[in-house]
């Protein structure tokens, strides 16, 4: 028996991203998408967060943001 590793996917607000580094660890992906995505510098993304697409072919991994706060 021969498995497949499914490509994953990162989903930002409404964004739907394509996996910047698709052989590297989610540490690598965290660190490409805060340069890029300044507001997720202060998330985390783990292996448990993965959910299968609807259609099956990807992991989709939800990157929660931070509520903006504002002063006063």
């Amino acid at each position: 028996m021969e498995f497949q590793k499914l490509p994953r996917k990162f989903k930002i607000g409404a964004m739907l991203l394509e996996d910047p580094v698709p052989t590297g660890d989610l540490n690598q992906v965290h660190e490409i998408l805060a340069t890029q995505y300044p507001m997720i510098r202060h998330t985390h993304i783990f292996e448990s967060d993965a959910v299968l697409s609807g259609c099956g072919t990807y992991l989709e991994y939800s990157i929660k943001l931070p509520p903006a706060k504002t002063n006063g």
